[in-house]
């Protein structure tokens, strides 16, 4: 498959060896998040040589960062340590000022958004969504809290199987609701947005019974967002999150069929800027001396709680390994170790990991083909960690 050919149609087919995370807004309409006008937050570098660091591979093998990254379907890391650049790579014709499809770190970027409206009493964690958004009432979610829905405890019934992405014909949960999202072509079904698909979802259990993954809910909390303070979710976030961090480039969000934006998957941006927006939760929600995340949210998010962590462990669908490897997932990121490290994922290998001990941030994009995604992702956290031994002295 030649760049050239990427469509609607095959963009999720094959992710190797194309670029189409980097070309998404040339196939799908996008809303623009402004930057803003303000100055833009500087990134002073400090170069380490961590290429030649070792790990082991995904095959059993030792090999480098460097080669890690040539074989991981890796297209750009930035690891910053105390504000400064300290490694920086660029791969697969990814430039710095590339927007690059953020899948669902889309869904942390989401949940700043509702941190600050917390703060400002617009919202709480434990206000009823059919409450706050009274179109919602009947659905699944109406009887949810807030902090259910970002913390995807509600218990909205939605299978969750990304790899049926890359299989042509293939229907189910996910496939019919990306089609609405607009990322998977239509196939003859009518356009009526992924909100409209709540009216189809059951309730698969009592909300805050579990955790399980599931991307529509952070939709519905976009949406939550606007009937709370009555702005259109993209100018209410860049007003409130991007334009406020120093952003060198303006991002975009794909909007679904009906011209609601994708909240739960769809942002588009350069590498930096989300690594500026993983330094900003590092340095406690503090952006050139002013607070824009609220550190209470960030310290709810970075610690995690004891009901997100009982709901974690519950999950039915995580494995050894997974529950190994987190201990929770908290206002849309997954949190490694409570007060230590914690990260936004998103699908196809996009990374921003933010560690407290070792004041690192780690931003990876990537392009992993689905075959390959489980094992190359235990790969790369094992780079991650490598990174991070190395720079904790």
């Amino acid at each position: 498959m030649t760049d050239q050919e990427l469509t609607i149609e095959n963009w999720l087919w094959d992710m190797y060896g194309t670029r189409s995370l980097q070309r998404t807004a040339e196939f799908r309409p996008t809303a623009t998040i402004s930057r803003g006008t303000g100055p833009v937050r500087e990134l002073p570098t400090r170069r380490i040589e961590l290429g030649n660091l070792t790990l082991e591979s995904r095959n059993g093998e030792t090999i480098t960062l460097d080669q890690h990254l040539e074989t991981s379907a890796t297209e750009g890391l930035v690891v910053i340590q105390d504000g400064s650049i300290v490694y920086e790579r660029y791969l697969n014709g990814l430039q710095p000022d590339t927007r690059h499809l953020l899948a669902s770190v889309t869904k942390s970027m989401c949940a700043t958004l509702l941190g600050i409206e917390i703060a400002k009493g617009t919202l709480t964690r434990e206000a009823l969504v059919a409450d706050v958004a009274p179109e919602f009432a009947g659905t699944s979610i109406a009887d949810a809290t807030v902090g259910q829905v970002i913390d995807m405890t509600a218990g909205t019934a939605f299978e969750e199987m990304h790899d049926t992405l890359s299989e042509q014909g293939q229907v189910s949960d996910v496939t019919r609701f990306m089609q609405q999202a607009g990322t998977l072509p239509l196939g003859g079904e009518q356009p009526i947005g992924t909100l409209a698909l709540f009216s189809q979802f059951g309730l698969a259990y009592p909300h805050g019974d579990h955790f399980e993954y599931r991307t529509p809910l952070t939709c519905a909390m976009g949406r939550i967002l606007e009937v709370a303070t009555g702005r259109p979710y993209v100018e209410l976030f860049s007003d409130e999150v991007w334009a406020q961090l120093g952003m060198e480039h303006d991002a975009a969000i794909i909007v679904d069929t009906v011209g609601f934006p994708f909240t739960g998957g769809g942002m588009l941006a350069t590498l930096r800027d989300v690594a500026r927006y993983g330094l900003a939760h590092l340095d406690n929600g503090v952006v050139d001396g002013h607070q824009v995340i609220p550190t209470g949210w960030i310290a709810s998010t970075r610690d995690g709680a004891d009901d997100t962590r009982r709901a974690f462990a519950a999950c039915p669908q995580l494995t050894e390994q997974d529950l190994a490897g987190w201990s929770e997932y908290r206002n849309a990121f997954w949190v490694v170790e409570p007060g230590r490290i914690y990260e936004a994922l998103g699908l196809f290998g996009q990374v921003c990991r933010i560690n407290t001990e070792t004041r690192t941030v780690i931003t990876r994009f990537s392009a992993q083909p689905m075959a390959e995604r489980t094992a190359i992702g235990f790969e790369t956290y094992r780079a991650h960690a490598a990174i991070e031994a190395a720079l904790a002295g």
